[in-house]
């Protein structure tokens, strides 16, 4: 019966419940149950601004772009020249 009794008590587990507390706010902005409510309200971008983003994203990316360009061209003029 001592046996039994052991095997009963440890299969038990305490339940878990929840009290509701928040360790960490997964509430990120991007997700789709993002809270709209805490978001700003001044988010509106018109088209001159948009225009003003593009193009200085295209300066930023534009260098890595051509030397990207440039390393496959060598690339490619060394294997023509190898294979040749």
């Amino acid at each position: 019966m001592n046996e039994t009794n052991k095997e009963v008590k440890r299969k038990k587990k305490k339940k878990y419940v929840d009290d509701g507390h928040t360790i960490y706010n997964m509430d990120v902005e991007g997700f789709r149950w993002h809270d709209k409510k805490k978001a700003s309200t001044n988010d509106y971008i018109d088209k001159k601004e948009k225009r003003v983003i593009y193009r200085s994203a295209f300066k930023a990316y534009l260098p890595a772009l051509i030397l990207t360009l440039i390393g496959f061209g060598i690339a490619i003029l060394l294997i023509y020249l190898w294979l040749k």
